[in-house]
């Protein structure tokens, strides 16, 4: 029998209001155990069970995990969570909270225009919010300062000058030159003289680093969790359907990810490039695994500036494409009803929708 949840308090606090619904969502759903949504949703009982507290707000993956789990749809609640975030993160005024809706929407970092210096360092700010990124995990991302120097420039302690700027944008995953272009202009119409330093760094930018587009950390970060998950059924043979459905969702999510971070440069590729990126929305267009080396070979592309995080997302697209492909091959067998090891079915293809080279 399910732990009875705890009855919150009658009151009109819009973040206590969240919770009671989800309390609700999970009663209409026959109040399953938290160890069963759990299973279903891929998170800990301690986290689902906080997400309905109503003292601090969840994170998106969290209440998507939650309502899925309950047999909800996540659509009717995201526009209700995005309000809820942006009060708690303190975001006031239209123009920040209408570029971090935008931002959401689209991925595309650009910065809106702003009146002054002071604006924009609240720009900045809001982007570091859109990220979840605390001072402290900025410097980590972009160490070419410190969460002191950062939080005192914001702060308007210290001025803002083009190198910071430059690392503030990478830390936050604002890799597209067009889109960096727009911040430096942005920052030209209040200091020239950085404005021609910030054109100056772009120029120096390594070919490389240049085919990236703008990726939404948030989302990527969400999709890795998902696939990091699906670790630990490499340690048996034993696995269900639904994990691996999920896996494979949360891997054709991730290279479509990255696929749309190439695509959003609008950089043209060398010819090679341009080829294997096409290889690999082929196969994720058929549900098919593409080949290691070929997904190797886009990544430096499409997330040049997180080498560690990189680091995350190959060995997680490598776990999960080994696992896929050993289920498509019928090499994984599933628990049956009685205990017997029943083998899994061949995959269906299906058409999905995949982003292109351009």
């Amino acid at each position: 029998m399910a732990r009875p949840m705890k009855q919150l308090p009658r009151t009109n606090d819009p973040l206590v209001a969240f919770a009671r619904d989800l309390q609700a969502l999970r009663k209409e759903a026959g109040d399953p155990p938290l160890a069963l949504l759990a299973e279903h949703s891929g998170l800990s009982t301690a986290t689902l069970s906080n997400a309905h507290a109503g003292k601090k707000l969840p994170t998106w993956a969290t209440v998507n995990g939650y309502v899925l789990a309950c047999g909800g749809d996540p659509e009717e609640w995201s526009t209700r969570w995005e309000s809820l975030r942006l009060d708690a993160a303190g975001i006031s005024g239209d123009l920040f909270r209408d570029a971090l809706r935008r931002w959401e929407r689209t991925g595309a970092l650009t910065p809106p225009h702003v009146d002054d210096v002071g604006e924009l360092r609240e720009l900045l700010k809001t982007l570091l919010d859109f990220n979840g990124l605390s001072h402290r995990t900025l410097a980590k991302q972009a160490p070419g300062y410190s969460h002191v120097t950062y939080g005192a420039v914001l702060r308007g302690a210290r001025p803002l000058k083009a190198k910071i700027l430059y690392q503030i944008l990478i830390g936050c995953g604002v890799h597209s030159i067009r889109s960096q272009e727009a911040w430096f202009h942005l920052l030209s119409s209040f200091s020239r003289r950085e404005g021609v330093e910030g054109g100056k760094l772009l120029a120096r930018v390594e070919p490389p680093h240049r085919y990236a587009g703008d990726i939404d950390m948030k989302t990527l970060k969400a999709t890795l969790e998902r696939l990091e998950r699906g670790r630990g059924l490499f340690a048996a043979d034993i696995v269900s359907y639904d994990s691996i459905n999920a896996l494979r969702t949360a891997y054709e999510d991730m290279l479509a990810l990255l696929l749309t971070s190439l695509q959003r440069s609008r950089i043209r590729l060398p010819h090679k490039f341009g080829d294997t990126i096409s290889e690999v929305a082929a196969k994720l267009q058929t549900n098919s695994i593409p080949n290691p080396a070929a997904i190797a070979a886009i990544l430096p592309l499409a997330m040049p500036f997180h080498p560690r995080l990189r680091t995350r997302v190959v060995m997680a697209l490598k776990n999960a494409g080994d696992l896929l492909r050993r289920a498509d091959n019928g090499k994984l067998s599933i628990r049956g009803v009685a205990g017997l090891h029943l083998p899994l079915p061949p995959t269906v293809p299906f058409q999905r929708t995949a982003p292109t080279a351009s």
